[in-house]
């Protein structure tokens, strides 16, 4: 049936959206740190020179507040540049990203707590080719990110399969403003979505464990709720590219 078939589609779209962003967010805040750990307050150089390399992205802070002694990592006016391979230069503006955390735990080589995260970001830009939710600019910073968090850090091996656990006992996460762009670099370049979520998600004591359960699927689900009843529009924005993909692909293949 049209209606349910589109809500369907509608959904998967904006939780494949807010995946992406969840992903980035989550290695600037957990992940991230084991690369910053013993670098303080020299840490926005080192991941600017790791996501350079690996994405061609490139990292910077208006001011750096971080005092890993006292458990503090602290940027203001954070911002990451695309990598080189999009047009549109700009991925992603941060007001704030402040997280207190328990130093001895970094140390001792168990379970990594953090005490309190918080993350404010003013401005996400989703930049991708003709299925920009398969072929984006998030997937190649997040690709960076979780190379950058892994590279500087030396430890024992491991089995693959294997998580280092880590405990939040308070996340926030704060979107201001979504934009989202298809074709970036060609003729057919559009903007899908260009207008203010005001997105809030709060979690507390996550772990490696249940990080499906108190993030993702949650964090999906609130942006939905959250885009239908402030937004419309993006929802409507979102369904209309969509149909109209499905619809052309389905002409090209009937030829």
């Amino acid at each position: 049936m049209p209606v349910p078939s589109q809500s369907t589609r509608l959904g998967s779209a904006l939780r494949k959206l807010l995946a992406m962003l969840c992903g980035v967010a989550l290695f600037l805040v957990v992940a991230g740190l084991l690369a910053v750990w013993a670098m303080g307050r020299f840490s926005p150089k080192l991941l600017d020179s790791s996501l350079s390399t690996q994405s061609g992205a490139h990292l910077a802070v208006e001011a750096n507040d971080t005092n890993l002694f006292a458990g503090r990592l602290s940027y203001s006016g954070l911002t990451i540049t695309n990598p080189t391979r999009w047009t549109e230069r700009e991925f992603l503006k941060v007001r704030r990203i402040a997280i207190d955390l328990d130093p001895f735990t970094f140390f001792e080589g168990g379970s990594q707590t953090v005490n309190d995260a918080e993350l404010d970001i003013e401005h996400l830009t989703i930049v991708g080719k003709a299925d920009f939710l398969a072929d984006n600019n998030a997937k190649d910073i997040f690709n960076g990110l979780k190379t950058s968090a892994s590279a500087p850090v030396s430890k024992p091996s491991a089995p693959s399969d294997h998580k280092q656990p880590f405990l939040i006992k308070h996340l926030r996460v704060r979107i201001d403003r979504i934009t989202v762009i298809s074709g970036d670099g060609t003729a057919d370049r559009k903007v899908v979505v260009d207008q203010a979520f005001n997105y809030v998600f709060e979690a507390r004591d996550i772990t490696e464990r249940n990080f499906d359960e108190k993030v993702s699927r949650p964090m999906g689900a609130q942006a939905v709720q959250t885009a239908a009843q402030k937004q419309p529009e993006l929802l409507l924005d979102l369904a209309r590219e969509r149909v109209r993909r499905s619809v052309t692909e389905k002409l090209l293949n009937e030829k």
